[in-house]
């Protein structure tokens, strides 16, 4: 009796297990890229880069001098660009420690329209630009 249990629950488990759980869509391959990224006519100092394809998390990359460079998902990415500033404390900080704030208009970051098809064996010579108005 107590094998005809354990059967049982082994063929719940495995019934469980196979099939019923949705399909985890493979990632696609990551690519190299690098670039230039121009604020106002000007290399952009600093900030940085985000390319984000579709179901994948967001990759960063660091813009110095105006360059950026690293590893993307290959694909269709909409392209978003941050640089900040000190703004205002917040209310509940004792220190009154400036916070960091988005420095360029949305049309670059949280509304950004910028996309670029990042080909499988990468791209080296990505130009963006951006306004601070």
């Amino acid at each position: 009796m107590r094998l005809l249990g354990l059967c049982v629950c082994i063929g719940i488990i495995i019934a469980l297990n196979s099939g019923c759980s949705p399909a985890v869509p493979k990632p696609p391959p990551f690519a190299k890229v690098k670039g230039t990224v121009k604020l106002d006519g000007a290399p952009m100092m600093s900030g940085d880069i985000e390319f984000e394809i579709s179901a994948q998390p967001p990759k960063l990359l660091k813009i110095e001098n105006g360059v950026f460079s690293g590893e993307v998902f290959a694909g269709k990415n909409t392209v978003r660009m941050h640089m900040y500033k000190e703004g205002p404390p917040a209310s509940t900080d004792p220190d009154k420690k400036p916070m960091m704030i988005e420095a360029l208009p949305p049309e670059y970051n949280s509304a950004s329209t910028i996309t670029y098809d990042v080909p499988e064996g990468g791209a080296s010579d990505l130009k963006f630009e951006a306004t601070s108005k």
